[in-house]
């Protein structure tokens, strides 16, 4: 058993915390909680004496992508014109199986270095260069799911697939990987978004997702040129949706990015589905492909949390998506307490993993970080901070410096040992 003493912060609800000025977090051997609470209602002997510092949960970045890391910041007119210009070839560079060793570490050092605990990421077309990838999470001690993306239709050459062996591929892929490292790890069947996968590679997908009881990630009305795209090869399907409907792809454990145009009658048929949703305002506003609403997603009744979207997200920071995700909606506001919960909690459940991480409650996996805010600016005071304050120093001015160590299950992660 291992105990933590310093003020712990972490989300009941979309609009409520618990912040505990004199907390103790009890971690038991099998990685999970037994107490979270104040300092008094329990023992206090052998405990890490943390005062001064911000225990937090595990930061959960539900959509990503680690052949892109290196690509951030590269402008790009429009989405497909940035795809075809920097994404296509780095990541045709991931046959090479030591670029894809390479950056895949440099991603989860990044990942480790910003507090992210939990991840859903993208590999490339690449069965070695995916199994690399698993390889690398591993060993880095991180909880993710990952998959090889699919593409079997309008896509460049060295990335253009066959359908069977796509599937044949990533069935594979799933067998080896899907609940490995004691759970911590899982696949994600992964077709790139409907532009480059047919209908046949859409309900394979489906069919072995459901076999598997393995996740579905993809992208979803992003721009209007891939709406457009989308209506030119599928005329006879009324919108967007309802191909993904008739492939029977939709449900609990899949997750769509992005979501930007779609109409209320889309949106709702996602929310009855099921269908969790990715929202990346930075790399939106990076592309300048669009703002998702806020207002729309959740009057349809859809679970969505925040993503990095790596490369197109210039920053692999939930941080910044904390302010980001407030600065794109202009119709609305999201409060600082919202906002820890996106990057938290609903994350936990966009990913279907609420019962296990996403806050400290007694039973569930020690995935935290320990934070110091003077990392951030040396003349803030954790103590004189209520939580209103401090809420929103972590929203508008975190990032990478305030992290000290971070855990998962209870294990600290050593960028340094893989």
């Amino acid at each position: 058993m291992r105990q933590y003493r310093g003020r712990i912060l972490h989300s009941i609800g979309p609009d409520s915390v618990e912040d505990i000025r004199d907390g103790l977090l009890v971690v038991e051997d099998d990685g999970r909680i037994s107490y979270c609470g104040a300092v008094d209602s329990v023992s206090a002997q052998n405990v890490e004496d943390l005062r001064g510092r911000l225990i937090i949960p595990g930061l959960i970045d539900v959509h990503s992508h680690i052949p892109q890391l290196d690509e951030r910041g590269k402008h790009g007119a429009t989405l497909l014109d940035w795809l075809q210009k920097y994404i296509f070839p780095a990541e045709l560079a991931f046959a090479d199986p030591k670029i894809a060793r390479d950056v895949s570490r440099r991603f989860f050092k990044k990942q480790i270095l910003n507090g992210i605990t939990c991840s859903g990421l993208y590999s490339t077309v690449h069965e070695e260069a995916t199994d690399i990838c698993f390889q690398t999470a591993a060993a880095a001690g991180t909880r993710c799911f990952i998959g090889k993306v699919m593409m079997d239709v309008n896509s460049p050459k060295g990335l253009a697939e066959k359908t069977l062996e796509s599937l044949a591929a990533s069935e594979r892929l799933c067998a080896k990987w899907h609940g490995a490292a004691g759970g911590r790890l899982a696949y994600a069947f992964t077709p790139r978004f409907v532009p480059t996968c047919s209908m046949e590679l859409w309900r394979g997908v489906g069919r072995l997702a459901r076999q598997s009881g393995a996740y579905i990630q993809s992208h979803i009305a992003e721009t209007l040129e891939e709406n457009a795209k989308v209506r030119e090869m599928h005329p006879n399907y009324r919108d967007y949706v309802e191909f993904m409907e008739d492939a029977d792809v939709l449900g609990a454990k899949t997750i769509l990015a992005h979501a930007i145009y779609l109409s209320d009658d889309e949106m709702r048929r996602l929310g009855k589905s099921g269908t969790k949703v990715a929202h990346c305002p930075t790399s939106n506003f990076f592309l300048k492909s669009g703002r998702m609403s806020v207002s729309r997603i959740e009057a349809a009744g859809i679970d969505y949390s925040l993503a990095t979207d790596v490369g197109a997200g210039t920053a692999m920071s939930l941080f910044i998506e904390m302010r980001h995700a407030d600065y794109t909606q202009p119709d609305s506001s999201i409060s600082p307490q919202k906002a820890f919960y996106l990057a938290t909690l609903a994350g936990a459940k966009v990913m279907s993993m609420e019962a296990d991480v996403g806050n400290f409650q007694p039973g569930k996996y020690a995935d935290f970080s320990i934070l110091d805010i003077n990392g951030i600016d040396r003349n803030y005071s954790l103590a004189g901070m209520d939580t209103d304050e401090l809420l929103s120093l972590l929203m508008y001015r975190g990032d990478g410096r305030a992290i000290e160590r971070v855990y998962v299950a209870g294990s600290r992660l050593d960028v340094d040992s893989f």
